[in-house]
């Protein structure tokens, strides 16, 4: 179990709380929802990094991109405006799920925003083919499992 900062101590979750219950049939999100649900997970993902500074920044930003990208896409059919929140409601879950117990999902959290970090400081470096190559090989291995893991369970992180 990792050491926790006495800072954090206090924000801690004592209790996980109930699973994301599905959406109304008739639900219409609004504007105010959208920013709810954005501060939410912004304050969820913050916590499940304890918030260090790469971490917090990384999941402010993988947050603002998502957003940013939902409002630049055409106008949405109502089922995949549906899909699309309750995705953002399992990844809300996920994040607290880390914040609680510090194992798999902790990890997870943990691992995606120190390798977003590492890309993010990352300068364009001329690099031999051989290495060049297995770099490419490795994202594109990296990018697949975080497809799966966004498929298998229903969460929604770039």
């Amino acid at each position: 179990m990792p050491r926790i900062p006495f800072n954090v101590v206090a924000s801690l979750p004592r209790r996980l709380g109930p699973p994301p219950k599905a959406l109304p049939k008739d639900f219409c999100p609004t504007d105010a929802d959208a920013r709810s649900l954005f501060r939410k997970l912004w304050r969820m993902g913050s916590l499940s990094v304890m918030y260090t500074n790469p971490g917090r920044n990384v999941i402010r930003q993988k947050i603002r991109e998502a957003f940013e990208e939902s409002k630049k896409q055409p106008k949405k059919s109502q089922k995949d405006i549906r899909k699309q929140w309750e995705r953002a409601l399992n990844t809300k879950f996920f994040f607290e799920i880390a914040t609680t117990r510090f194992g798999v999902e902790h990890s997870v959290i943990s691992n995606l925003s120190r390798i977003a970090a590492e890309d993010n400081r990352r300068t364009t470096q001329s690099l031999k083919g051989g290495v060049r190559n297995a770099q490419k090989d490795m994202r594109e291995e990296y990018d697949s499992v975080i497809q799966a893991l966004n498929e298998s369970m229903g969460l929604s992180f770039h």
